[in-house]
């Protein structure tokens, strides 16, 4: 079975996932249906609660990050009416908050960004507990490349984690020098177009423009906690940084 996939059931999954980002719920929709499962969405903890009833979901994707409740408060809610498995996916990574979530009824803790495939690994778990599966079927995603939570790009047959820099090819692990995942890369965020040499290396300049600018304010922060910098690395107003020459004006 490829190490992505999910097992599937005779009967179908659905899955309830409740997220505050419209973009962020529609990624992993899509994504999970590639894998065969049904997923609900939900904005708000109300319109959890409503699906929660109406669905009757075989799995809960918690976020906590929720406009109109907290979402502790939600998972208590749900624990106290089903016994739905409910996998809490959350930014907060402190212990206390995995604690509290697993104490309020929670059966499973994801800080994000998190990969799709512990996702789909935690499904397969916390299904384990609620039903027999019948044999794995390998599937094969379609259709074009998607990036997904946790920086996971789909293109076919091929997955790549982009922040562990890991490759899966037909659900196998692929080790690539730098150079050819860059040009992996470049070639799964347009997939089916052919791209010229020229083409290539602006994708991969492009993606490195757009890591670096990402992480610009960290990388500048741990650079002026070195020796002698803090000083003379100034930070000025409109989001630029300059490097201040002792006798000079600006």
């Amino acid at each position: 079975m490829p190490a992505s996939g999910l097992q599937h059931y005779e009967d179908d999954v659905k899955l309830l996932v409740v997220e505050d980002s419209v973009r962020v719920s529609a990624a992993l929709q899509a994504a999970l249906a590639q894998q065969g499962l049904e997923a609900v969405c939900a904005t708000t903890g109300k319109a959890a609660i409503e699906l929660l009833e109406q669905a009757r979901p075989d799995a809960v994707l918690l976020d906590l990050g929720l406009p109109d409740c907290d979402g502790f408060t939600l998972c208590s809610m749900m624990r106290a009416t089903s016994s739905v498995p409910i996998l809490v996916t959350t930014a907060r990574g402190d212990h206390g908050s995995c604690v509290r979530g697993l104490d309020l009824g929670a059966d499973d803790y994801l800080v994000k960004p998190y990969n799709l495939a512990e996702v789909l690994a935690r499904i397969r778990a916390v299904m384990r507990r609620q039903r027999p599966v019948a044999p794995a079927v390998a599937v094969t995603p379609v259709g074009p490349a998607e990036e997904l939570p946790g920086d996971l790009l789909l293109a076919g047959r091929v997955r790549i984690d982009l922040r562990e820099r890991a490759v899966l090819v037909n659900g196998a692990p692929t080790e690539l020098p730098d150079e050819e995942f860059d040009i992996l890369v470049a070639l799964a965020r347009r997939p089916g177009e052919t791209l010229l040499a020229d083409q290539i290396t602006d994708e991969i300049l492009r993606a490195h423009r757009a890591s670096l600018q990402a992480s610009l304010q960290h990388r500048v922060a741990s650079l002026r906690e070195r020796h002698g910098l803090s000083q003379v690395i100034e930070a000025v107003e409109g989001g630029g940084y300059r490097l201040s020459i002792p006798g000079s004006s600006a």
